[in-house]
Order: structure tokens, then sequence, then C-alpha cells
């Protein structure tokens, strides 16, 4: 059964060498994703001397600039679908608005117990219905550019891609560094990684870990221009089925806020949002949880309790 070993950010607290151990690597190579860094992809020294192991990176962050800059239709086909779902996640985020307003002046009311039950539900069932509607129009999007954008139309894409997979053929183990979770994910799907990552192991924190859940929940409650509602960007990898993962947490979530903190677990469940913050370990052994360590989840009266083992 595959191990996946999920972090928070790797500062302050360095956790990495703990997760190596644990995960018993065995003796081949480690394949390592660092393209969330983007043009710092591959500087991975630091990586390498806290695995304590010989890391190969995959590039992808380079080598999607080299099929972009070999193939002009993929390039042109790429560029539309992502100024498309650019476009979707705005009109997304103007409904997502109101009905947030909405859903929390519902939680906030006060009046007969019964009638607001009623109406607090409703409230949430309708976040939910639009979270899984623009989830459809995203998935839509990505179906209706599947052949341009494939390894069938692309000879460039096709020998990165096979490229790709030799490497893997001998590596057991997958770590996924952090860094922006958009392009992370973009060159995950690019280069149909998600067989691969649903077979190795893997090691992950931040915007690695986040990739893996079941959903990618964008958050920040601090953002230095007012308060981001949290909103769905797209499906994760799938790895971890049934957690939202939610980085460097303590720093992103008005913790006091009950009712914001509230709503959010509510309005995911019954996946669980799990707060992952520098320091936090999950070990999974293929589905099963079975060690955490300063992991927290939320809860529905707008708490952080420990996470329990399965």
């Amino acid at each position: 059964m595959p191990t996946r070993i999920l972090l928070g950010p790797q500062r302050p607290t360095t956790n990495l060498p703990d997760a190596a151990k644990m995960a018993n690597l065995g003796d081949g190579p480690v394949a390592v994703i660092s393209a969330g860094w983007q043009e710092a992809e591959g500087d991975i020294d630091d990586v390498r001397a806290l695995v304590g192991r010989n890391l190969v990176d995959l590039r992808l962050y380079h080598r999607a600039e080299e099929v972009f800059a070999a193939d002009d239709r993929l390039r042109a086909a790429y560029r539309e679908r992502q100024e498309r779902l650019q476009e979707l996640q705005r009109l997304y985020q103007a409904r997502l608005r109101q009905l947030m307003i909405a859903a929390r002046a519902m939680l906030r009311a006060d009046g007969d117990a019964e009638l607001l039950a009623a109406e607090q539900r409703h409230a949430l069932s309708q976040l939910r219905a639009l979270d899984r509607h623009h989830l459809g129009r995203v998935q839509a999007l990505y179906t209706g550019y599947k052949s341009a954008i494939s390894t069938d139309e692309s000879a460039a894409l096709a020998s990165h891609v096979a490229a790709i997979n030799e490497v893997l053929n001998d590596c057991e183990t997958l770590v996924v560094t952090g860094g922006n979770v958009v392009v992370l994910l973009n060159r995950l799907r690019l280069f149909g990684m998600q067989p691969a990552l649903l077979e190795k192991n893997i090691i992950a924190w931040s915007a690695g870990a986040m990739v893996l859940g079941k959903q990618i929940v964008l958050y920040h409650d601090k953002m230095a221009h007012g308060r981001r509602d949290p909103e769905v960007l797209d499906l994760g990898a799938g790895v971890i089925r049934d957690k939202i993962l939610l980085p460097d947490a303590s720093k992103r979530l008005r913790r006091n806020e009950s009712l914001r903190m509230g709503l959010f677990c509510r309005r995911f469940s019954p996946a669980t949002c799990v707060a992952l913050d520098s320091g936090a370990l999950l070990r999974f052994e293929d589905d099963t949880l079975t060690a955490a360590v300063d992991a927290r989840r939320l809860t529905r009266g707008g708490g952080l309790v420990p996470v329990a083992t399965s």
C-alpha cells in the first residue's frame, strides 16, 4: 500500500527529515515535483540535504515552457482554456459573494429556532450547490479541450510525458513541494500525473499537500485588501479523498471568529477541513490515517481540534 505523508510549511519548523525516515524510502532514487516554485524549480539542494537521498527533479514547470515553445497550436489552446477558466472563476466569485453574505446573516440571526434552522440549512445547501455547479463547469471546460491539449495531438508533449514516465519507472516515491498551487495543479494536469500520484509513495507539503485532496479550496481571511471567502478552485488529485487540506491555516484564518470557521466546516462537510500549520504531519497508509502530529480539523462550532487517527 502506498504511504502518503502530508506536511505543513517547512518554515519555521522543518519536519521533512522526520517524514523521510517515516516513509521508508527504499534504495532507489526519489522523484521531485517542484513546479510550484516556478522559475526556482529545480533548486532542491536544501531538500536533497534534508531527505538525504538522490533526488531527480521532474522539471514539470520548465518542461511545460519547452512544450509551449515547440507547439504553437497547443500553446494557443492552453492559453484559451486558462483564460476561460479564469473567467469562470470570476463569475463564480460574484455569485459566491452574495450567497456567503446571506449564509452568514442566517447563522447570526435571532428568532424562532425551528424556523431559523430550516433557513440555515437551505443557505448552506445553496452554497454547496454553487460549488458543485462551478466544479462541473470547470471539468466540462477541461473535457472540451482534452483533444487539443493531448499527447495524441502534440509530439512535443508526448516526448516529455515519455521522459517523465521513464524517470518514474525507477522511483517508488514522489516528493511534492509547495509554491503556487495553481501553477502546480496546471503542470500536474498537463503531464497527466494523476496515475503516478495515486500509485507512488508521496511526501508533500503546503501547496503540494493541497493538490492531493478531494478538492482545492482557496482561502485567506487576512489579506491586505480584505477578506477572501473560501472558494473552490478545482478538483484535487483525489489521493486523499475525504480531506480538504488548508496549509498555513493559523496565518490565514481568523480563528477567533467562530461563525466564519463553523461555516467553512459545514459548507464542505462530509469532507474534513484539516489545518496544516508548520510542524504538522499526517501519514496515510493507502486510505487509512495512521499518524497525526499537530494537525487540527475545523469543527461545526467554529473551533479547531486535533485530528484523530483511524
